[in-house]
């Protein structure tokens, strides 16, 4: 039992560090990435926020996130002057707006972010579905628990 649990042990760090790894490439891609099109990395997170989700209100923006509605309202701006994203009205109130991605410019994303999803798709075809789901379910599982760490983190 001891070997196991040493063994697993050592894996488990071993996981560890490799997600560490992966997060710093991903924030070396995204500053890769936005230095061509002229945003910055967390612009990118944002931007990818609102098209995952959106339209969303820059409320909901800020809850996702943790980012300040002030910092938020900079992003938002230079995202809007890039082209990136749309203020609408909001139908149900029109004093708030809600982002939009503008969906004529993901082409540029998908080209620039095309190394790595063809990549992904490489990896992903040499495992079984049995497996891509243990992956698909300990990424979510990995997501969730840093929201859970970093609510505890948060000062009210």
């Amino acid at each position: 039992m001891t070997t196991r649990r040493t063994g697993q042990t050592a894996l488990t760090q071993e996981i560890q560090h490799h997600l560490r790894d992966l997060i710093a490439r991903l924030h070396q891609l995204n500053d890769a990435v936005g230095a061509r099109i002229e945003l910055r990395g967390p612009d990118l997170e944002i931007l990818d926020l609102i098209a995952r989700h959106g339209p969303v209100s820059p409320g909901e923006v800020a809850s996702a996130t943790g980012i300040h509605p002030a910092t938020l309202t900079g992003i938002v701006d230079r995202l809007e002057k890039g082209g990136w994203v749309t203020r609408l009205p909001d139908p149900e109130d029109r004093r708030r707006v809600r982002l939009e991605a503008r969906r004529d410019r993901g082409p540029e994303l998908v080209r620039l972010y095309g190394p790595m999803n063809r990549s992904l798709s490489e990896i992903c075809a040499a495992l079984t579905p049995e497996q891509l789901g243990v992956v698909r379910d300990f990424l979510r599982d990995a997501a969730a628990a840093g929201v859970e760490a970093l609510g505890g983190l948060q000062v009210d």
